[in-house]
């Protein structure tokens, strides 16, 4: 998870909309859903796939990341999944201008009885002891924002937006364990390292951080 939708024209002076809280449906918008590209006017529906995918393909790669596109291309298909079959919540932040997508932050509500697929299983295995502490919390399945607007705290103010959505809840994340702007980021918010999980992008395994119910 990191902290270029729209990378044509995103511009270090954009004048970004306030951040605004979306959910999906209980149990996934399915065949339902019908994404609705970002653009001036547009709020309350949850962005494409593409859109999120290029999002992050903007930011990762870019240093200390230097991710290869393909990453970017699985979170979308990640994204889409999730919002298809799950209920999602997703922070939002979008230009003013043109209401391109600036910065997401977007997870759902983690019950292991759930998560009936191969990386879960490989999550559980790994965290032993420590993985009964993300039952019944939310995970954040990605932070990312557009990278030319790495200094004006987009990213934090985002996923604090996404934070006081679950409050009262834990949240957890899987970021690379390297010293990045993310993680940093994510220290700076409460979250604590509780072991390792499957392997991250960059090859090695994943480092999994977790913020407790505040």
């Amino acid at each position: 998870m990191n902290d270029r939708s729209g990378a044509d024209s995103a511009k270090t002076a954009d004048v970004i909309q306030p951040v605004e809280l979306v959910w999906g449906l209980p149990g996934g918008l399915g065949d339902r859903w019908t994404p609705v590209e970002s653009a001036a006017g547009v709020h309350g529906v949850l962005p494409p796939p593409s859109e999120v995918g290029d999002l992050y393909g903007a930011a990762a790669a870019e240093p200390p990341l230097n991710e290869d596109r393909k990453y970017a291309l699985l979170f979308a298909d990640v994204y889409e999944a999730s919002v298809r079959k799950g209920q999602v919540l997703a922070a939002l932040a979008r230009s003013a201008e043109d209401g391109r997508l600036r910065a997401i932050a977007y997870g759902h509500f983690w019950a292991w009885a759930e998560q009936a697929y191969e990386w879960a299983y490989e999550l559980r295995e790994s965290l032993g002891d420590a993985a009964p502490v993300l039952e019944w919390t939310f995970a954040l399945n990605l932070l990312a924002r557009d990278p030319r607007l790495r200094a004006a705290g987009l990213g934090r103010r985002t996923l604090e937006s996404w934070l006081r959505g679950i409050s009262g809840y834990g949240c957890w994340l899987q970021t690379d364990d390297i010293d990045s702007p993310a993680r940093r980021l994510y220290g700076s918010l409460g979250f604590t390292a509780i072991g390792h999980g499957p392997q991250a992008p960059n090859g090695e395994p994943g480092l999994v951080m977790f913020r407790p119910p505040q």
